[in-house]
């Protein structure tokens, strides 16, 4: 169970999390690239001039280089599977690190803005950063390098107290204050406490606010 599942408030649920895109391996990638060039020439260093000491100083070259890749990968993978990003149904959660962790809570009634951050790899590969700006202490919390930050926007406009899915709960309340002014009408009616043109009257402003 990661943080964001630990600290759920009662009625609280997790709507979407972002994840960092691959990209955030590149420089484990890199180093791996390297030490395979490094590999194929000691390879053929060794068929060519296998006497000359070539092959074996590329081959510990090799070597090194993809030790360090293989831990440059795993502090990456660590990190990326302990840093949280999540989005429910009332605040948008980042939480980085590790031993010593950087925790930051925005509810969604105090996000102002969200500013997707692309370049032209970005928008060919699929990742971003994305900048959430808030009218609380926190002020802006940076995504960097996450995958499909387009989705994570949307996702965090959707609970937006602007977004129609928010606004929907009005439409009853008014529908029952009207039902209530409508008995009230008939019952003055019936007592005869208004004529028939103005109940006439009344009732088509009642249904009009509908």
């Amino acid at each position: 169970m990661g943080y964001a599942e630990k600290n759920l408030a009662p009625g609280e649920a997790i709507l979407y999390r972002a994840r960092y895109h691959w990209v955030f391996y590149r420089a484990s990638l890199a180093l791996l690239a390297t030490a395979a060039i490094l590999g194929i020439g000691a390879l053929v260093a060794h068929g060519k001039v296998p006497e000359s000491g070539v092959a074996t100083a590329l081959g510990i070259t090799a070597a090194a280089f993809l030790a360090v890749a293989v831990i440059a990968f795993l502090v990456r993978r660590v990190r990326a599977g302990t840093d949280e990003f999540a989005v429910t149904n009332r605040r948008v959660m980042r939480k980085v690190g590790l031993l010593s962790r950087e925790i930051e809570h925005a509810p969604i009634e105090k996000i102002q803005d969200v500013t997707v951050r692309q370049g032209w790899l970005g928008r060919i590969l699929g990742f971003g950063t994305v900048l959430l700006e808030t009218a609380s202490e926190t002020g802006t919390l940076v995504f960097p390098e996450i995958a499909a930050p387009e989705a994570f926007r949307n996702a965090i406009w959707g609970q937006a107290p602007s977004s129609p899915g928010a606004a929907a709960p009005a439409t009853p309340a008014i529908r029952e204050d009207s039902s209530v002014r409508l008995a009230r009408l008939n019952s003055l009616k019936q007592q005869g406490l208004v004529s028939d043109e103005e109940y006439a009257a009344k009732r088509r402003e009642i249904l009009a606010n509908l």
